[in-house]
């Protein structure tokens, strides 16, 4: 109690104190004190009345806005609250900002990913051979450019010359693999999406499917809907605002799709964030939910551990949205999600998935030369990932790769001829 007097004290000196103008005080005073004392200071030549009310007054009024008060200076109590460690300040106090939040999240992830990199740059040695294999696969953060990346290191290490490019993800995978002049003769998409593309009543998306062929059934693609706490199902995300990365199409569209299956309209569906203020915008609860379709252990989700030590515990005021299959399945799986996956997670989520597919543009025809360097250059990738499947189930690798069946059928899509896997 008596600290807490002295500190009041103190506070108050401070503030009336930090609130004089210093210096125009002392020059009124000065005025002031010379008007009245000019005669005797001049051994009474000068008596002059006017100059003698005119210094007094002037020091009066310059003492008085002198004394006035002006921003005050922190009181000692201010600067101890400022200074003491986060965890020590009033609950309630502390907030995560969106600033902070992107900071956090990508200054975390730029570290991870630096790590990889220079991993990968020991393992996959550069090829000497000509015509390089071209390969789509999605953001650089993402499972599908890890399991891209876990394919360069496989073909290169038999001197198979392919390369993984960034990308938009499953759409913009499918369209780069039906252009000709892009060097993508393999690619990631979404079964979902592939699916989608081949009932359009657009001829060209039904075009680009039809010159597209399966070389390897992949994993699971997890949906994972990062909601506030307060939104318990689906359906509790009408008339909320929902958001999806700018940089993960295929998000967006199972977003709709999913949507769409259960009549839920949200008041916003907004793809222009990126994935880490798409994140933090649910996290500082200036969206409701995200949706993020990516194979477990998404690179993102599981960074969000980052701040789980933060003094506003942003992760306790989220949850994944749990998820079961529409009354008319349109092409999903049941999956779970749980604290093995990303350790922030309280209790296991169950979500659903879509199958991820490593597609190849059809070079069968060999119409010409390209496109028969293209089937013999498949032919040998085909062998390279059937004598490497095994190498790359093993822990040192993406997990996703031990769910991967080279024989599991996927309906509705033909195998591709070139590669021979799984046939």
């Amino acid at each position: 109690m008596r600290r807490d007097r002295e500190v009041g004290v103190v506070d108050m000196v401070m503030g009336w104190s930090g609130g004089v103008n210093s210096p125009l005080l002392i020059v009124g005073l000065g005025a002031l004190l010379i008007g009245l004392l000019l005669p005797w200071l001049t051994v009474g030549q000068s008596t002059d009345r006017w100059l003698r009310g005119t210094l007094v007054l002037v020091g009066l009024l310059a003492g008085a806005y002198a004394l006035l008060r002006q921003p005050s200076a922190p009181t000692l109590s201010a600067l101890a609250t400022a200074a003491a460690p986060v965890g020590d300040r009033a609950a309630g106090s502390v907030v995560l900002t969106q600033t902070d939040c992107v900071t956090t999240l990508s200054t975390d992830i730029v570290k991870l990913m630096e790590g990889e990199l220079l991993q990968r740059s020991v393992e996959a040695p550069t090829s000497t051979l000509r015509y390089p294999i071209g390969l789509v696969s999605g953001s650089a953060t993402g499972t599908y450019h890890h399991i891209g990346n876990d394919l360069v290191t496989a073909a290169r290490r038999q001197g198979v010359p392919l390369f993984n490019n960034e990308t938009l993800g499953s759409l913009d995978n499918l369209h780069k693999l039906a252009h000709p002049k892009e060097n993508a003769a393999l690619g990631f998409a979404q079964s979902d999406i592939l699916g989608w593309l081949a009932r359009s009543p657009d001829p060209n998306d039904r075009k680009v499917t039809g010159s597209l062929r399966l070389v390897l059934p992949l994993y699971a693609e997890e949906v994972h809907v990062l909601a506030r706490r307060e939104l318990r199902t689906l359906a509790d995300l009408a008339g909320r605002r929902v958001v999806t990365s700018s940089t993960s199409q295929g998000s967006r569209h199972t977003a709709e799709n999913l949507l769409l299956a259960a009549n839920v309209v949200p008041a916003s569906l907004n793809s222009q964030q990126t994935t880490a203020k798409a994140l933090c915008s649910v996290l500082t609860g200036d969206a409701d939910a995200m949706v993020i379709v990516e194979g477990k252990p998404a690179k993102s989700l599981r960074n969000l551990s980052a701040l789980r030590e933060h003094a506003a515990h942003p992760l306790e005021s989220v949850h994944l949205l749990p998820l079961a299959l529409p009354t008319h399945n349109i092409g999903y799986e049941t999956a779970r999600i749980d604290d093995s996956d990303y350790p922030w997670v309280r209790q296991p989520v169950d979500t659903l998935a879509v199958r991820a597919l490593l597609m190849a543009f059809d070079f069968s025809p060999r119409l010409n030369d390209y496109q028969q360097r293209r089937c013999r250059q498949l032919h040998r990738l085909g062998r390279v990932i059937e004598q490497e499947l095994p190498v790359l189930k093993r822990q040192n690798y993406h997990p996703k790769w031990r769910e991967v069946d080279a024989r599991r059928s996927v309906s509705g899509w033909q195998r591709d001829t070139c590669s021979q896997l799984g046939g």
